[in-house]
């Protein structure tokens, strides 16, 4: 194919692709827009421990997904418009997989939880936290709240988070000494972009001007290049978020000991992960109560390969939560049937 049949083609394209989104006309970073879409599901507000938090008293549908986000007045998402049932409190931690990304406020597994137990669930999941931010944001919430459980959930990507100083924004991180952790908070002044990583930047939303550049790297293995967490800053080398999260099991568990709750570390995912039954593996010798869901399910899929689909599209469906849920409603249940 020639030069000019070549062009020609990709103007077609072009203008198909701009005709699908009803910006013919318009003059549009299509990337940009598709970010700012994508972001109207984590509405978030700087916080000077926890690097951001839930945007308090959020209520919306304009996201990628037209699901009912819902964040009461400190910061938790609700459960949906029902009235929250009297007893004994849970509080769940954890990342997007428990805020509930891309299902409605009463499709999440604490909400869904709540409903199997008939028990007050607190969702204090946050997008795109590390399992050390998980873990103080534990902290946090129990110096106000007195709880029965706490419900630490993570998947894979969450030990790795822990070994940088800025993913998603600046945000606390751990530094090992000794036998134990240093923290460290958010810087008050963030540096200014490194020059490279404006100039790449500025490339990909010159690209995004074209619907069909964005159309084609949104759907393709570019995806994650084309949307990647731009900006993020190590603070240590690779492997070393397994023994900070280690240890900060170790914390949350000693946490739980002094203040008489009871405490669940459940993994969550659809690929295994030497990091996360490590962690796992870690936490039971230490006579911490764990839930491995990641190895759960992956057993249950090689019997039905159907539940992939079923259960995940990018994060977990409505019937995944449920199936989340239950398992931990199941634990939670025999726990206590034995205590008494």
């Amino acid at each position: 194919m020639g030069l000019i049949p070549l062009l020609l083609l990709l103007l077609v394209a072009e203008i198909v692709a701009r005709v699908d989104r009803g910006t013919l006309l318009r003059l549009e970073n299509h990337r940009l827009m598709r970010l700012e879409r994508a972001r109207r599901g984590y509405p978030a507000t700087n916080d000077p421990h926890l690097g951001y938090v839930p945007t308090p008293s959020y209520s919306s549908q304009d996201n990628l997904w037209q699901k009912q986000v819902t964040i009461d007045e400190h910061g938790f998402r609700l459960n949906g418009p029902g009235i929250r049932p009297k007893g004994k409190l849970i509080v769940a931690v954890g990342d997007s997989f428990t805020f509930g990304d891309q299902v409605n406020d009463a499709e999440t597994w604490p909400a869904l939880l709540e409903e199997t137990l008939e028990q007050p669930v607190l969702n204090g999941g946050v997008f795109g936290y590390s399992f050390g931010q998980s873990i103080l944001r534990a902290e946090e919430i129990l110096d106000h709240q007195q709880v029965d459980w706490l419900v630490v959930s993570f998947i894979p990507s969450d030990i790795k988070r822990c070994e940088d100083m800025k993913s998603y924004g600046w945000k606390p991180y751990f530094e090992l000494e000794g036998q134990g952790l240093v923290l460290h908070y958010p810087p008050n002044e963030p540096a200014p972009m490194d020059p490279a990583e404006a100039r790449l930047k500025k490339f990909k939303n010159g690209l995004g001007y074209s619907a069909l550049v964005d159309s084609v790297l949104a759907h393709t293995q570019a995806r994650s290049w084309w949307f990647e967490n731009e900006g993020a800053i190590r603070a240590h080398p690779p492997g070393t978020g397994l023994e900070i999260s280690r240890r900060l099991v170790d914390r949350i568990a000693t946490h739980a000991e002094v203040h008489g709750y009871h405490l669940l570390l459940v993994s969550q995912g659809h690929t295994a992960d030497e990091n996360a039954a490590a962690l796992i593996e870690h936490a039971r010798k230490t006579g911490v109560s764990t839930l491995d869901l990641l190895s759960t399910y992956l057993a249950e899929e090689e019997k039905d390969p159907s539940l992939r689909d079923r259960y995940f599209q990018g994060h977990m469906t409505a019937e995944g939560n449920l199936w989340v849920a239950n398992h931990i409603a199941n634990y939670i249940q025999k726990a206590e049937s034995k205590s008494r």
